[in-house]
């Protein structure tokens, strides 16, 4: 038997080997959203993970499909499970009883070879066929997630009659979360028309290698002039892409949807020399993203990514042994990481730093510097319409708020069955502790703290001082280290000398003033702590003009007199 008609719906079942290996054939991932799910045979499995076919051999009756973001999934688990394999485009299409006769994993990746699917199951999606917007065809989104609150920026990836998928920074989607109802999203056309609409957030799903992710969402509250509106919107995106694409047949000129509303000839955009990025800047990219993952799925109850956070500590103390000057600069130029992250990834790093020069505290560095990474993911969790921002100035009510971040995390680490040990469980949940007992969450005084949680506190103090807020601005580190040495019963003053003596009076990263009017980063310091070699970037007493020079002590003469360290916001850097 070929083909059944479904008596519930107009879905097809197929079982035709044949017409199954045609369909797959005709699968392409750059336009079918395809995913493979385990939870028909592993219920602890219910997540839908991004998969692209790699190869299809009809004659030995296999397929090989590779499942990017594989989380936690082990490929041991997988021998002999059966699959289900799904893909979106004009059809909804299910195909089903994939055997897994061999599963291994390459990285992030898990390659499978599996025996070809035995059945199909086909649903036409008549009122939802998604139009895949070319790469030139740029449709602004703002989505806003709460009333009174500023937008976020998206790019339109693809729409239909029912929702659309936007393309967004991982970095913006810890305010988001599955199912979540968002009162307005605007979709922008070049002509200037504007589509406003509620909706819900279906899924977030990370782009595999890159820093952005795919948010799936809804459209709520369709009534009839909106559907005329958006039947519109459809009809002429598919219209301009048959156009774009030099079917003239069937257009003959592009859109006025997509025909900007801005006569003016546009400049031709310079070239754009590609940058050359260090390789530890990379890596701390990568770090980065694997920590936004991490909270993506501890946010949606998805499988924990656990090997990246293991990897990201490991390869996180692999960086600051290869050299700690170079490790520390390009820490600081993480500058396009949300506050939190940047926060995390410096407080991972110097406590790195000073238990790998302490010998009794060495050995324990890897399992502190995981702890360290996700301490403040808490916070990302408390988002939402009573506190919408980590980064806007903050009533009373909100910041006492925020300290139920620590309770938050730890909640879901054991909602999500996160192996915690005794050190992790200590250094999340005695890092904003104090020694006299004002700190929080349970106020312990310092008989309650270890070594390196007194140890972590100082330096998450000292990274918070000398971070801007929207309520006040950042301190130098001289500042910073005098308000926690003044407080010896809060703060203790071995731990601030001994970071004192590690970072110096100009911490590598930090930007320096030069009495000849030139602004530098610290990239190396001398054995006393000394900057040794800077890069100058500019001149306060000539305007318009940039630099990018690295100088040595030798020639620092040039430059002036080193007069302080000063907060790159105060220049636009």
């Amino acid at each position: 038997m070929e083909t059944l008609l479904s008596a519930k719906d107009d879905s097809v079942v197929v079982d035709d080997a044949r017409r199954i290996t045609d369909v797959l054939i005709n699968l392409d991932d750059r336009c079918d959203a395809l995913t493979v799910s385990l939870h028909d045979q592993i219920p602890q499995a219910a997540f839908d993970y991004p998969v692209h076919l790699d190869r299809l051999d009809p004659a030995a009756g296999e397929l090989s499909l590779v499942v990017t973001d594989a989380g936690s999934l082990d490929a041991l688990m997988l021998g002999d499970q059966r699959l289900v394999l799904r893909a979106e485009n004009d059809q909804a299409l299910r195909f089903e009883s994939i055997r897994v006769l061999e599963a291994e994993r390459f990285g992030d990746d898990l390659q499978l070879r599996c025996a070809l699917p035995r059945r199909l199951m086909a649903a036409a999606r008549r009122q939802s066929a998604r139009i895949t917007l070319r790469k030139d065809m740029a449709v602004s989104v703002a989505i806003t997630r709460y009333v009174h609150q500023p937008p976020m920026t998206a790019t339109l990836r693809d729409i239909s009659s029912g929702g659309c998928l936007v393309g967004l920074p991982l970095a913006d989607c810890a305010s988001l979360s599955e199912a979540q109802a968002l009162p307005e999203v605007t979709l922008t056309f070049p002509s200037g028309e504007r589509f406003r609409i509620a909706a819900s957030v279906c899924h977030i799903t990370p782009v595999p290698r890159s820093d952005q992710a795919a948010v799936g969402l809804a459209f709520s509250h369709l009534d009839r002039s909106r559907q005329r509106q958006l039947a519109h919107l459809v009809s002429s995106t598919e219209r301009e892409i048959a156009w774009r694409s030099g079917e003239g047949s069937r257009l003959a000129a592009p859109t006025p949807l997509y025909t900007s509303a801005d006569r003016r000839p546009r400049r031709k955009a310079a070239k754009r020399q590609p940058q050359r990025i260090a390789s530890g800047l990379k890596t701390l990219r990568n770090i980065a993203r694997n920590q936004h993952l991490f909270l993506l799925a501890l946010q949606n109850d998805r499988p924990l990514p656990i090997e990246r956070l293991e990897r990201n500590a490991n390869q996180l103390i692999k960086l600051l042994g290869k050299g700690r000057q170079t490790f520390f600069y390009d820490l600081a130029c993480l500058s396009n990481e949300p506050q939190w992250m940047q926060h995390s990834l410096n407080v991972a790093g110097r406590l790195a730093d000073l238990m790998l020069a302490e010998p009794a505290l060495a050995a324990d560095t890897h399992r502190a510097v995981r702890a360290a990474l996700i301490h403040d993911l808490g916070k990302a969790m408390l988002i939402d319409e009573a506190l919408p921002s980590l980064e806007s100035e903050m009533s009373d009510a909100q910041r006492l708020r925020l300290r139920n971040h620590v309770d938050v995390l730890l909640a879901a680490l054991k909602r999500a069955n996160y192996p915690l040990d005794t050190l992790e469980h200590d250094i999340i949940g005695g890092i904003n502790e104090r020694l006299d007992g004002s700190g929080y969450p349970r106020g312990v005084t310092g008989e309650a703290l270890s070594p390196v949680v007194r140890l972590a506190a100082v330096i998450d103090v000292i990274d918070a001082m000398t971070r801007s807020r929207a309520d006040r601005p950042a301190l130098n580190a001289v500042k910073a280290y005098r308000y926690l040495y003044n407080r010896p019963t809060r703060f203790d003053r071995h731990w601030v000398t001994r970071y004192v003596q590690r970072h110096g009076f100009y911490p590598l990263g930090s930007l320096v003033r030069f009495s000849h009017g030139y602004l530098a980063w610290v990239l190396a310091l001398d054995e006393r702590g000394q900057p040794c070699r800077v890069r100058v970037v500019r001149n306060t007493r000539r305007e318009g003009i940039f630099y990018d020079d690295e100088i040595n002590r030798v020639d620092f003469d040039q430059l002036g007199r080193l007069v302080e360290s000063v907060q790159p916001e105060q220049y636009g850097l």
